[in-house]
């Protein structure tokens, strides 16, 4: 009678085997994830330290040489025919700035801005335009599309826009019978 059950105490010594090495195998793929990704972040951490002495070293060589260029340390000034050449930029800056702290000032009440692109067409030379997208709500006695004339009007008038721009022109409305809001589009030229 001892046969039956030696064989069902190796069924048992063999099953507790397996589940010890499956739990020392589980342990083992545990450990080597681990260390693996701690070895991939401090991998990637020395390389990022490589890298920016690099670029430190790479910075200090060019320092040192504007430096060896300018030892005597008096201001650049540019001679009259480049300064001639950047001046209608930083004017431009300033008629821009104008340009747009007058905008809101024109604007009717009601009227709200959705889109302003500058040089919409990508043009490198000469003539550029302002487009302003806008919605106009007016109350129900004015009708929208006296609205939206008025407001170009307005626009087309303004010493600051007539300074900068020779025509403005409405290019498109749009408005629905169940709202009182007006869609529109200018183009300053």
């Amino acid at each position: 009678m001892n046969a039956p059950f030696q064989v069902n105490f190796r069924r048992e010594d063999f099953r507790r085997e397996r589940a010890e090495s499956r739990r020392r195998a589980l342990g083992l793929g545990v450990r080597l994830a681990y260390f693996g990704v701690l070895a991939l972040v401090l991998g990637l951490y020395f390389l990022n330290l490589t890298e920016l002495r690099s670029r430190t070293r790479n910075l200090d060589r060019h320092l040192a040489r504007q430096r060896a260029l300018h030892l005597d340390d008096a201001p650049w000034t540019p001679p009259p025919e480049e300064a001639s050449l950047a001046e209608p930029w930083v004017s431009d800056l300033a008629r821009w700035r104008d340009l747009l702290a007058r905008l809101p000032q024109l604007m009717p009440e009601g009227t709200r801005l959705t889109g302003l692109q500058y040089n919409p067409d990508g043009v490198s030379g000469g003539e550029r335009k302002l487009v302003l997208h806008g919605v106009l709500r007016v109350d129900a006695r004015r009708d929208r599309m006296a609205g939206v004339t008025d407001l170009v009007a307005i626009v087309a008038r303004d010493s600051v826009f007539a300074s900068r721009f020779k025509s403005v022109r409405l290019v498109s409305t749009r408005s629905r019978q169940d709202s009182p809001d007006a869609e529109f589009e200018l183009e300053c030229r």
